[in-house]
């Protein structure tokens, strides 16, 4: 099916209409679909939509159907998650909102009911709505289900099995189907093995056929009705372990003659060890460079199954007519690192390979085809571009800026692009159980790109004095604040070496004054997120986290604790 001309016009003057700044009167949809695929865990230079080549097998793309997709629409060649895990990362995409504001930054915890999500937001303009997701930190809990007709986790066998025996556990917890306090005990206990088979599960699971499956059933639903559609599909399969089915498990390294594999990749001590010495997770490489290239030709592997799903999903809108009226958007959440840093994997950092993400929109007819656009772009403009081309009004508190003035005008990026991670690890002091808090942002404009680290020790405010004031001694030998920039330009692989702590040349204090500001203002926009532990069925994953028994502050405590101050204050003389 084509748009029509009177389709066109009306998108056209929606978009225009949505130029005009928030004094614009409210706009009825213009009916167009909305198809949203997330690819977990990829590194935008894993795409051959961006370049990539694989050694072994240069001929062959890694991401046929996401480059011809690519080609028909626009594709955003410096775009950046903003922070490198799942659950906060998805939270901004569906928000439209950094992790400084929807405040989503730790497991046990949901998105505030104060703020609106995608699917909400299209649900209330009259859109049928659908999400499969394959990976659990999308579970519905966290507030992701929200707006949806239907969400559904789309697991294989051993993976779905452990999740319903998880939601049974959870149920029998939440109505206190229990006949006494040692009952209760050991199904939280149960609870809590259950959710960490869960996640190691995840990383064996193969789930994208499943993901398409459902996604094809609701396409296939919804082709025949009035109302205009949203679909979210979530691949979870491009995160590690890399053990993609055949044939594509061979298809980049078909000669390979080694004996490394991708399963249990994060653990496997043939891979690498973790470095005791190390405060933040570092490894000793083992692996050589030959076996590496094996596994990144696995990782190029699950990319190119995943890639197929994808394409079943592209070919079935075409197959019903609705792919000139469906705006498609492509991203990720984030990649991976693989020792460029001195670790592999993610959620420990924010270098480039584990916040570079592929960004790729298609409308026809109305964005036009074959445009890449550069310059650094957040994931958290997804939301704001989506309405803008569908002529709805955006919803209070959007801190990110819709796409469209570049796609249109060419005009330059005028936002910084932000990127945040909050981690903690558990300690015991004589009792008293507290966290080891870190903290890394980023602020990038242009080339230059500041990082800020926190590093201290909080413990809860009833622990004893003498605990408190051993800490407070400890916390004076941690880092503080650690402010450092770079200039990707100069320094494309970020090279530790190549970072300053100089703030001042000029042009690294004039993007440092600008993160303080910026820093102070979405502060103030800050909602305080709900929290799992509030119920019964999160004690068992505090537990799985470290916790145990009430004796430390649930993590959603931390809240306040991670409300830093703004960036640079005393380089500034802003104290």
């Amino acid at each position: 099916m084509t748009l029509s001309p009177t389709r066109i016009l009306s998108i056209v003057l929606a978009v225009g209409a949505a130029a005009c700044g928030p004094t614009a009167a409210p706009r009825e949809a213009t009916g167009v679909n909305v198809l949203l695929i997330s690819l977990d865990s990829t590194r935008r230079d894993m795409l051959s939509a961006y370049g990539r080549s694989s050694k072994y097998a240069p001929d062959r793309p890694t991401t046929p159907n996401i480059d011809a997709l690519a080609r028909d629409g626009v594709l955003f060649e410096d775009a950046y998650s903003t922070t490198s895990w799942t659950l906060p990362s998805h939270m901004s995409i569906f928000t439209g909102l950094p992790e400084l504001v929807h405040a989503v930054e730790l497991d046990p915890q949901r998105l505030s009911a104060s703020v609106m999500t995608f699917p909400e937001i299209l649900s209330r303009a009259g859109y049928r709505t659908a999400g499969f997701y394959s990976g659990p930190y999308l579970d519905p809990r966290h507030g992701f289900g929200r707006g949806f007709d239907t969400y559904s986790a789309c697991y294989g066998n051993a993976l779905a099995a452990a999740t319903k025996r998880a939601a049974e556990l959870r149920r029998r917890l939440e109505e206190g189907d229990v006949g006494s306090a040692q009952e209760a005990r050991e199904l939280q206990r149960r609870l809590g093995e259950t959710e960490v088979e869960i996640e190691a599960g995840s990383h064996r699971d193969v789930s994208s056929a499943n993901v398409t499956e459902g996604a094809l059933q609701a396409l296939e639903e919804m082709a025949s009705a009035q109302e205009p559609f949203f679909v979210f599909a979530h691949y979870f399969d491009p995160h590690y372990d890399y053990v993609p089915p055949p044939p594509h498990d061979t298809a980049f390294d078909p000669d390979y003659s080694g004996t490394v594999d991708g399963k249990d990749f994060y653990w496997s001590p043939r891979i690498s060890l973790f470095d005791e010495s190390s405060s933040d997770q570092r490894r000793v490489r083992r692996i050589n460079d030959r076996d590496l290239e094996h596994v990144f030709s696995l990782y190029d592997g699950e990319l190119e199954w995943t890639d197929v799903q994808v394409g079943r999903l592209l070919h079935k809108l075409e197959e019903l007519g609705l792919a000139d009226d469906t705006l498609v958007i492509v991203t990720s959440d984030h990649g991976d690192e693989f020792f460029e840093h001195g670790a592999i994997g993610h959620r420990r950092t924010l270098y480039e390979e584990v916040v570079q993400v592929p960004l790729i929109l298609t409308l026809p007819s109305v964005l036009p085809a074959g445009k890449r656009i550069t310059g650094p772009t957040s994931t958290i403009a997804i939301l704001p571009t989506a309405l803008e081309l569908l002529g709805l009004p955006e919803p209070p508190r959007l801190v990110g800026q819709s796409l469209m003035p570049r796609i249109r005008e060419g005009a330059q990026h005028t936002e910084g692009v932000f990127g945040r991670f909050v981690g903690h690890t558990r300690f015991d002091a004589e009792g008293t159980v507290g966290s080891q808090i870190k903290v890394v942002e980023t602020y990038r404009r242009g080339s230059i790109k500041i990082t800020r680290e926190h590093t201290w020790m909080h413990v809860p405010d009833e622990a004893p004095e003498s605990i408190k004031k051993r800490i407070a001694t400890r916390n004076q030998t941690l880092l503080g604040e650690s402010l450092r920039w770079i200039d990707l330009d100069a320094s494309p692989g970020e090279r530790t070496l190549d970072a300053s702590r100089d703030f001042s040349v000029p042009r690294a204090r004039e993007v440092l004054a600008e993160f303080h500001d910026r820093y102070l203002e979405l502060m103030e926009q800050r909602v305080r997120s709900e929290s799992l532990d509030a119920e019964s069925t999160n004690l068992s994953m505090l537990k799985a986290l470290g916790y145990a028994d009430g004796a430390a502050e649930p993590v959603s405590a931390l809240d306040e604790v991670v409300r830093l101050p703004a960036p640079g204050r005393a380089i500034l003389g802003r104290d």
